[in-house]
């Protein structure tokens, strides 16, 4: 336990954590594959519910790196609908049933209307109608706010002693990382595991500003304009 690994799971996470004891335990399997000429030394766990466990150990601190990958990202986004890999990994972080609400069964009917307005929104095209609409999605999702808990994950996260909460999107895949105390795999994979199968969309209205002013500081990056002119010249029409 004392010392530091690199856990690397992949690919997809729903319902991964099933068995706990599974993960914090795996060290200790003899049934792992490895790479020959690997410096890091990986050895690669697959669990009975198909999840891929990475491990690296590195025994300089009591301390395990997370990361969860997904494998999805900017190329799975529909014509319609960019961005929206992206959009999910910041929704990933508002909450399930269990965190992030004071009163899941008085929120959830909000949620559900928001969800339908949103429904109408998309498809009409009148401007007017538009900022009609919108102006109504904003006023229910006042309403649903009063119930949403701000970054409760990540006091959640810093009380079982975690650093580095953060996750990114990429071409194809999504990412969630953590920096976790040894000793407290148990309780980080369950809150994994909950939210990565129950979550809960919530505060996406004024999330989707967040998303839009992160993608607005990037275009001023000399070096993303430079990526995405690259990118635009190798890759011309492809997601």
């Amino acid at each position: 336990m004392f010392s530091k690994r690199f856990f690397y799971l992949s690919p997809l996470v729903v319902a991964c954590f099933a068995a706990v004891a599974s993960l914090t335990s795996c060290s200790d399997r003899k049934d792992y594959e490895s790479v020959k000429g690997d410096p890091m030394q990986t050895r690669i766990y697959t669990l009975d519910n198909g999840l891929k466990v990475y491990l690296s150990v590195n025994k300089s601190e009591p301390r395990i790196q997370t990361y969860i990958a997904v494998r999805t990202g900017s190329k799975n986004d529909p014509a319609e609908t960019t961005g929206l890999a992206h959009y999910l990994e910041h929704l990933m972080f508002k909450g399930t049933k269990q965190f992030g609400t004071n009163d899941p069964e008085a929120e959830a009917p909000l949620l559900d209307e928001i969800e339908q307005r949103y429904e109408v929104y998309r498809t009409t095209t009148d401007e007017a109608q538009r900022k009609q609409l919108y102006h109504e999605i904003d006023s229910v999702s006042q309403l649903a706010a009063q119930y949403f808990i701000p970054n409760e994950y990540d006091k959640l996260m810093a009380a079982i002693g975690s650093e580095g909460s953060n996750a990114f999107t990429s071409n194809d895949v999504t990412c969630y990382v953590e920096d976790i105390p040894a000793n407290e795999v148990e309780n980080w994979a369950k809150i994994q595991a909950d939210r990565f199968q129950n979550m809960v969309i919530r505060g996406f209205h004024t999330e989707l500003e967040a998303v839009y002013e992160e993608y607005n500081i990037g275009l001023a990056n000399d070096g993303n304009k430079q990526y995405e002119a690259l990118l635009a010249k190798l890759f011309p029409g492809h997601p």
